[in-house]
């Protein structure tokens, strides 16, 4: 479970024992000390458990939700017992009529001490201790690690347990009648129901995960999983060039890396192969040398570009494993991971590896340090490797957790698994790096593809800018794509380019920019400020001056443009469309939704949307937006996929 998940659990609980806490002034009227204090403390205590728990304080966590249970239990006692005080109240009638929901409250309370006890078990124990999911393997002499699928099959029991206690909490709730409570307490109540309900759908993504995870693990047979380690230093559709791979291979909870190897092992003189693409892959079909095990992974479709790669890799090596899905990692997801993992040195290449020195590294450093590429490639590849070998094994294991957990949101690292139930996981949790296919309303999408054969995507500055105006329920859009090439000099040679322009050893940049929208848009506008370039041939011809390349994929409409930037220049790509329909009306409210996905980069670009209100626009609801005269403004770096809406009445 992420952190977030652990945390709102608990969050509900404290919410719902505060919830119970607002009843104290009826405790204090008519029933015994034990269920005003009970009451009281239960709130204190719970909402003291939350605190430590988001603190990551397990100890002290434990220690206040084991106090809310106790204290919940003393209030039980204290309304059961009941006595001549509580006989008095319930006959008067504004007290009398809050007193008969009294029950289903310390009810709650007592269900929210079941949840966040199981939540808290989860969190302190599958991780840590004896009882923890990640163990040393008895059978390993040189101190592997071992994932223990029985721990696995527990922790799901668990968490079963607590969603069953968060609905019962649910039930209690809507059992409360609210019009025997004051006004100003049903908020409360209906507040705590939306929270359990939300609970309640993270704890179905739980035990969605716990119950695929033992066949992901090898239980019934051998698993092997490609990881394909992609260089965001050359921009590729879901995140970088693909230029070394490891295979992961895993039977009983027991995981084995083969050895990283360079691509080239297998795209062999960089070999292409001919074989049918599916139309979407418009990409690696325009351009020949996509045609390969390396470089196939053009679409930012993750799992399209996934099945393509390994379909490469048969092709061009029939020895190559059966696997069962393909992991895209970038050296951002190290990163990541890098806090759980520790700190470490190469095995026989003394290169020290921190999370502040592994993206500069593996990105930048190596090829200064290293301009011989056989020589760099070992040490990019032991750096790989014995990354891969302590994550298995890792010192800090909540942190690496935490850190897989902020590179899933982010796309550093996106999952394709070839069975069909456990990529249907995948995809629930948002894991799969798809183009995005449920969001009505509007649609963005910007993707760099690196034609230079340079690694100067380290260096670039990217900034999207839209600006949106309405014609009736159609929105009139315009979209820029800005890219600063802020490469500076002296640099190494190779991260230059070798495409054999002279331009490319100068540190000129070409990007080629595909901007993703719905398929019913209808351009109106197309242009480059700087110099644009038709290549590669195909793929970035414009067939006229003010009409970019068009293709199709996964049902969105893509224009094209390739541009040639020298150091220190900006290049922009300008868009002007009109997407039909853009405006819905949902319970009497105009709601104009944009759905922005986002490509993994070195550095996240920014993203600028600004929404001219219609006339006569009121009761604006425009979450996270700032208003600017009669303009809705967002500006943030784009660091997730994200869906940003504006709603309002005419």
């Amino acid at each position: 479970m992420q952190p977030e998940d652990r945390t709102g659990i608990v969050a509900a609980a404290a919410v719902l024992a505060a919830l119970a806490g607002t009843w104290l002034w009826v405790s204090m009227l008519s029933a015994p000390l034990d269920l005003a204090t009970g009451l009281l403390d239960a709130s204190q205590h719970f909402q003291k458990a939350e605190n430590k728990l988001q603190a990551q304080a397990m100890k002290e966590a434990r220690y206040e939700t084991l106090a809310g249970v106790a204290a919940a239990e003393r209030a039980r006692r204290g309304y059961d017992r009941g006595g001549p005080l509580l006989d008095l109240a319930a006959g008067l009638p504004v007290v009398g009529d809050a007193l008969k929901e009294v029950g289903h409250l310390i009810a709650a309370a007592e269900l929210t001490g079941k949840a966040a006890q199981g939540t808290l078990d989860v969190a302190q124990n599958a991780l840590r201790g004896p009882d923890k999911i990640i163990a040393k393997d008895p059978t390993d002499e040189k101190g592997g690690s071992q994932i223990r699928i029985d721990r696995i099959r527990e922790i799901a029991d668990t968490i079963s347990g607590v969603r069953s206690a968060v609905d019962g909490l649910r039930r209690e709730l809507e059992a409360v009648k609210l019009s025997n409570l004051p006004q100003r307490a049903r908020g409360a109540i209906t507040g705590g129901i939306d929270k359990a309900l939300k609970t309640d759908e993270l704890l179905a993504d739980a035990e969605a995960g716990f119950e695929i995870l033992p066949a992901f693990l090898g239980e019934d047979e051998t698993r092997n999983y490609v990881f394909g380690m992609q260089n965001s230093a050359e921009e590729r559709g879901p995140g970088g060039a693909l230029l070394q791979y490891a295979l992961l291979s895993i039977k009983d909870g027991k995981p084995e890396l083969i050895p990283t190897t360079t691509i080239y092992q297998i795209d062999e003189n960089r070999a292409t192969i001919d074989l049918p693409v599916p139309e979407d892959a418009w990409y690696v079909r325009a351009i020949e040398d996509a045609q390969r095990f390396g470089n196939a992974n053009w679409s930012p479709d993750w799992p399209l570009s996934a099945q393509l790669t390994i379909d490469y890799a048969k092709a061009s090596e029939p020895t190559f494993p059966k696997v069962h899905g393909v992991i895209a990692v970038d050296p951002i997801l190290m990163q990541k991971l890098m806090p759980g993992v520790g700190q470490f040195k190469t095995t026989g290449k003394n290169v020290y590896v921190s999370a502040n020195r592994i993206v500069h590294f593996l990105l930048y450093k190596a090829y200064a340090s290293y301009p011989i590429p056989k020589v760099r490639r070992n040490h990019l590849r032991a750096v790989v490797d014995d990354f891969y070998v302590h994550m298995l094994k890792p010192k800090h294991p909540t942190e690496v957790v935490d850190g897989f957990g902020s590179a899933l949101r982010e796309k550093h690292m996106q999952v394709y698994l070839f069975d069909a139930e456990e990529q249907r996981f995948i995809e629930r949790m948002n894991w799969d790096g798809a183009i995005e296919q449920k969001e009505p309303g509007d649609y963005l999408y910007v993707v760099e593809q690196n034609v230079g054969g340079n690694k100067l995507d380290y260096f670039t500055h990217h900034t999207n800018t839209v600006n949106v105006q309405f014609d009736g329920d159609d929105a009139a859009v315009t979209t820029e794509v800005g890219i600063e090439n802020k490469v500076f000099f002296p640099q190494p040679l190779y991260p230059m380019g070798d495409t054999g322009r002279e331009a490319a050893t100068n540190g000129h940049h070409f990007p080629m920019m595909n901007v993703y929208v719905p398929t019913e848009a209808q351009l109106r506008l197309a242009e480059v400020e700087g110099e644009r370039i038709d290549s590669p041939p195909g793929a970035a011809t414009w067939p006229a001056p003010d009409q970019p390349a068009e293709h199709h994929e996964k049902g969105k409409k893509v224009w094209t443009a390739t541009m040639d930037i020298p150091p220190g220049d900006t290049g922009t790509f300008r868009l002007g469309y009109v997407t039909p329909g853009a405006i819905v009306e949902e319970a009497g409210r105009k709601v104009y939704r944009l759905t922005v996905q986002r490509q993994p980069r070195v550095r996240p670009e920014l993203l600028v949307v600004r929404v001219a209100l219609p006339e006569g626009a009121r009761d604006v609801e425009a979450k996270g937006w700032k208003r600017d005269g009669n303009d809705l403004v967002w500006e943030r770096p784009l660091k997730e996929d994200i869906v940003l809406e504006v709603s309002w009445q005419s």
